[in-house]
């Protein structure tokens, strides 16, 4: 997808957040709000960007996008990276174009980083930090993890305990940071001021459930999904890609290429998957618990299904009766 320079949002405007762990029913409650509103959403998911991953990254059917468009998946290579600047980028393009059309733009799905991006912007490195970039770059690619590691607890304990120890990229990101500006990340966005793009308003709705019951959807959607052709997906995609690939290293996947390796017998796949996915799902019901929200619960609870409903009509009628 293209950035672009942010212009400003209508005065007072708007972007509704559908945010919650995965298999918490997040599309099917806006296949149900899109039934009623003219509405297109905003993916928040950091891996139905995608190309070749639908089965598992659970990306919107040809029925779910007819019913409802979706915005920002299935358009990256595997093998390329993206970023929460340039999520932030896109979405500053995508908003003003929904909003011309009369639809109301929805934020929905579970990146965490994401939804900072568009809510708070970005603090401001030093300047001469990117004709430095490549070379601390290398010298952090030189260490190894147990380095990093150490490195990190020493000059960013926050992030240190905060970002999770398999979380490779974060970690040597925040040291390149410390190692760019002189001080830690944490102290960067704790003096950081909040900049919304296009100077929106961000309402969040976060969906919950019981840990037993999200617990079993998890399951059952994985049981479905390698029903559905997951394994298979995989090895076409090993045959363009290598395994290492960004796009290879999303949940599930990782599992799959194992399993295909022979390091990870038939009956030992499910159980894999749903563990792996179980510990995502918490990190983010974390994340999200953290932040203020018009209202919690489950998709189908009343309240929730309410709040959305009074937030999407407000949302449209501050686009005025033509969009923009």
């Amino acid at each position: 997808m293209a950035g672009g320079a942010e212009a400003g949002g209508e005065v007072g405007a708007f972007c509704p957040v559908i945010a919650g762990p995965t298999a918490a029913g997040k599309t099917a409650l806006v296949l149900q709000l899109a039934a009623e509103f003219p509405l297109e959403v905003i993916s928040l998911d950091s891996r139905q960007i995608y190309r070749g991953l639908r089965i598992g990254t659970a990306q919107p059917s040809a029925a779910e996008q007819a019913a409802c468009r979706h915005h920002l998946i299935d358009f990256l290579a595997p093998t390329e990276t993206y970023s929460a600047q340039r999520f932030r980028e896109d979405f500053a393009a995508l908003w003003p174009a929904i909003a011309a059309r009369g639809c109301l733009p929805l934020l929905v799905g579970g990146a965490g980083l994401y939804l900072r991006a568009a809510r708070e912007g970005f603090f401001v490195l030093p300047q001469g930090s990117r004709a430095r970039l490549a070379e601390v770059r290398r010298t952090i690619a030189a260490l190894a993890e147990a380095e990093i590691d150490a490195e990190l607890l020493r000059v960013d304990p926050a992030a240190a305990a905060r970002l999770h120890p398999r979380d490779r990229y974060r970690r040597r990101r925040a040291l390149e940071i410390y190692r760019l500006a002189g001080c830690s990340a944490s102290d960067l966005a704790a003096a950081q001021r909040c900049a919304p793009v296009l100077g929106l308003e961000f309402p969040l709705v976060r969906l919950e459930r019981a840990t037993t019951d999200l617990d079993e959807r998890i399951r059952a959607r994985t049981e479905a999904m390698l029903a559905a052709g997951w394994i298979e997906e995989t090895r076409g995609l090993l045959a363009r890609h290598r395994p290492d690939c960004p796009g290879l290293r999303s949940l599930g996947y990782r599992e799959i290429v194992r399993h295909l390796r022979g390091d990870l017998a038939d009956g030992e796949l499910v159980p894999a998957i749903a563990r792996a996915t179980r510990q995502y799902a918490k990190r983010q019901r974390t994340w999200f618990a953290r932040l203020p929200a018009a209202a919690a619960g489950t998709p189908d609870d009343p309240t929730v299904l309410a709040t959305l409903r009074q937030l999407v009509r407000e949302g449209l009628s501050r686009l005025g009766p033509n969009g923009l």
